[in-house]
Parts: C-alpha cells; sequence; structure tokens
C-alpha cells in the first residue's frame, strides 16, 4: 500500500510538473513584472552553442521561475502562509500590525565610502565657489531612517544615525547643509511623523513634502538675501488639496511584498489656489511639455493604480521649470536630485525664476560639471534622502560611464 501512495504522489508531481511547464510554453511571455517593477527573462534562444555550454538550462530555469503561472498569486499566497508562522521579516520587510511596511534594519556602516563621497561634495562646492556659483546642500528624511520607531523594541536599530552624522560632520564648514530629517525628529512626534509618509511606499507623501518645502524655503531664505521673499507660498491655507480616494496606490515596499499588504492610503497632491503651476513653461529632456503631463498625471489619468510618480512627478533625465512670474527678480538653480524631490518639483519651481532638476542616475553619459558649465546657475543645490556610500551620484567630474 505504501508502495502504490508513493507511485501516485510520484506520478501527481510529475504530471504538476508537465502541465505547468506547458503552461509555461504555450503562454505568451511577459516582459516585465508590473508588481516587482522589473524586466522578466524572456525564452532561452535554441542555439547549439546554449547547449553545449550549459547556458540553455540556466537561461531555462530562470525563464521557467519568471514566468511560472500565477507566479505573482502563489508568492502572495506564501507570504500569507509566513505572516501567519509569525516571522518578523517578510523578504526583508517588517509589516506593523497597523499596516505599516518598512525594511529590515541596515547595520552597516562602510566609513571610508561615506568619507570619500563626501570630499567629492567638498570638491564640487570648492569648484563651484571658484566659478562665483552658491552651493548648498539638502539631506531630506528618507522614511526607513526617519521612522525605525515601526520596528519592534527588541530589534536592534539600524547604523542610519551614525551614517547621516558622520556624512554630513564631514562636508566642509564652508559647505551650507540643512538635515531635514533632524528638523523632522525636532518637530513633529511619532504620531505626527506617520501623517508625513506613505504607509507602503518609501517616500513622504504630499504633507510630508510640503512641511519639507518649507523648512527648506526658510532655511534657504536665512541663507541668501536674493531668494525673493514669498511667504504666501509657505501656507498650507493657501492650496488645495486634491485627492483620488477611489484609487488603490500601489506602494513601493508593497510592490516587493507582491502587494500583500491591503490598507488605506491618503493620496494628495497641493495646487496653489493662485493657479501658478498653470503659468509655469515645462521643459523635459529640452522639449516644451504640457505640466500635467508631468505633474499630477492621476489626476488625468483613468487608470485605478496610482504611484508616488504619478502623484507628483517621475524621475527625468532633465526637468526644467521657467516661473515667468519672477522673471525680474528670480534666479536660475540647479537640483541635483533623487526621487525624495520628485513631490518638491513644482513647489520648489514657485521660489525661482528657472529651475532644472538634474538626475544623476539618468545622465551617466555625461560629467556634471560639463553640464552645469554649459548652462548659467545662480546657485546649485544639491537633494539626496540620506548619504549613499555609493560614491557615483556624488560625482561631478567625469561621467558615470562611458559614452
Amino acid at each position: 500500500m505504501k508502495k502504490i501512495t508513493n507511485i501516485l504522489i510520484t506520478a501527481f508531481f510529475i504530471c504538476m510538473i508537465f502541465i505547468f511547464g506547458i503552461l509555461v510554453m504555450i503562454t505568451p511571455p511577459k516582459e516585465t513584472s508590473y508588481i516587482e517593477n522589473r524586466s522578466l527573462a524572456p525564452p532561452p534562444p535554441l542555439e547549439k552553442e546554449q547547449f553545449i555550454n550549459g547556458g540553455f538550462m540556466q537561461d531555462f530555469e530562470a525563464f521557467f521561475t519568471d514566468q511560472f503561472p500565477w507566479r505573482d498569486k502563489w508568492l502572495k499566497a506564501y507570504l500569507s502562509i509566513q505572516s501567519s508562522l509569525g516571522k518578523t521579516f517578510l523578504l526583508g520587510y517588517y509589516v506593523s500590525d497597523d499596516d505599516w511596511i518598512t525594511t529590515e534594519p541596515d547595520h552597516s556602516f562602510p566609513k571610508e565610502e561615506l568619507t570619500e563621497s563626501a570630499q567629492k561634495v567638498n570638491g564640487l562646492h570648492q569648484l563651484l565657489d571658484n566659478e562665483g556659483i552658491d552651493f548648498y546642500y539638502v539631506n531630506t528624511p528618507h522614511k526607513v531612517s526617519n521612522m525605525q520607531f515601526l520596528l519592534p523594541d527588541y530589534i536592534e536599530r539600524g547604523a542610519y544615525d551614525t551614517v547621516r552624522t558622520h556624512f554630513l560632520s564631514s562636508l566642509d564648514p564652508q559647505v551650507p547643509k540643512l538635515d531635514l530629517l533632524d528638523a523632522f525628529n525636532q518637530t513633529y512626534s511619532d504620531k505626527e511623523m506617520k501623517e508625513l509618509f506613505f504607509k507602503t511606499d518609501h517616500h513622504w507623501n504630499a504633507r510630508g513634502a510640503f512641511e519639507g518645502y518649507k523648512k527648506m524655503v526658510e532655511w534657504l531664505g536665512d541663507q541668501r538675501e536674493s531668494l525673493p521673499a514669498r511667504p504666501e507660498k509657505l501656507h498650507l491655507e493657501n492650496y488645495e488639496e486634491r485627492c483620488l480616494p477611489d484609487k488603490k496606490l500601489i506602494g513601493s515596499f508593497n510592490r516587493q511584498l507582491y502587494l500583500s499588504v491591503d490598507t488605506e492610503e491618503k493620496k494628495c497632491a497641493y495646487y496653489p489656489e493662485d493657479n501658478a503651476y498653470d503659468q509655469f513653461i515645462v521643459e523635459k529632456n529640452g522639449e516644451v511639455v504640457d505640466a500635467e503631463n508631468i505633474y499630477g498625471r492621476a489626476f488625468e489619468q483613468t487608470e485605478e493604480e496610482v504611484y508616488y510618480s504619478t502623484l507628483h512627478t517621475g524621475d527625468y533625465r532633465e526637468l526644467k521649470i521657467t516661473n515667468p512670474a519672477l522673471e525680474e527678480e528670480g534666479e536660475h538653480v540647479l537640483i541635483i536630485k533623487d526621487s525624495y524631490v520628485n513631490a518638491l518639483t513644482f513647489m520648489l519651481a514657485q521660489q525661482f525664476y528657472e529651475t532644472t532638476y538634474y538626475d544623476q542616475r539618468h545622465n551617466k553619459d555625461r560629467a556634471l560639471m560639463d553640464y552645469i558649465d554649459q548652462h548659467e546657475f545662480d546657485l546649485v543645490i544639491m537633494m539626496y534622502n540620506d548619504p549613499s556610500s555609493d560614491g557615483a551620484i556624488y560625482e561631478y567630474e567625469k561621467p558615470l560611464e562611458k559614452p
């Protein structure tokens, strides 16, 4: 009887593998994973050399894994089982009882790499100073490092404060710097901080971005007298809050968990009541485009899913916003940025005549300093969410990749 049972079980699994194999082969392969936001393995080429060197089986394994039928549903079910078993971290993420997602703490402290990164910032500051261009460094508050209180008490906290403190203290004293993470911690309680970030995404929300904008502009106004005083732009009552309650936010952290966390998020953006954004001239990668196609696309689209990038702006190689209202008194600013600035792009543009956003990650074929020399900027602001040991984002003398 036992032998028959073993045969039946073996036959069942062979049949399942055979059936799933057929499904994989007859189902049109997907090019990308909507949830994971990455490219999926394509069908392996049927080439003689691939069979000889073993590459075919390796490529087929990747293809089979990526294109497995109902893969996302299987993984989502797996995560649910792991959660019910009381696992603290799921695929490197922690989900609190009230559906807040954060990452497993990072305890690394790459001191030498951080020092080298800071020295690159110092070098850029010195070079700009020699050319009469003012430079400022702004550290924006990353959700993970700013909200470690989301983790259980028994979990050792990450080294984020040590990393940030070392990097900022390694900047020359002459470099004007603003640590928005420290400013947030001094201003808001843990409960208030939850009003400033998304639960299932790693970015701040519209309210958090506005608070960061306000603190940054106030600080910048203290640093330079030439910045036009526009105090009315720093009061939330002068903005209309537009929200999308019936749409679903696809948070970056939740995507990594196969959208297994089902919770409500506040999906909003702020628009000035004086309709200042309507007057902006917007250029993406050198071409004039409609502002609605850059900022707040989710409000124009019919899709039910909302992303941080469609509530605000996405990552672009180069984005320039001209504000005609400040043509006579405004300045030309270059902002070197990451995705945290995407929620600030139009708000900050209210303070300058020309605001250019430059993303190093999408400009690997050209040197930052060459780009600066080709334009006439009055000031340059570098804005990153927490220091990185990856010195590439601070590189300014040479392209990150050979053209």
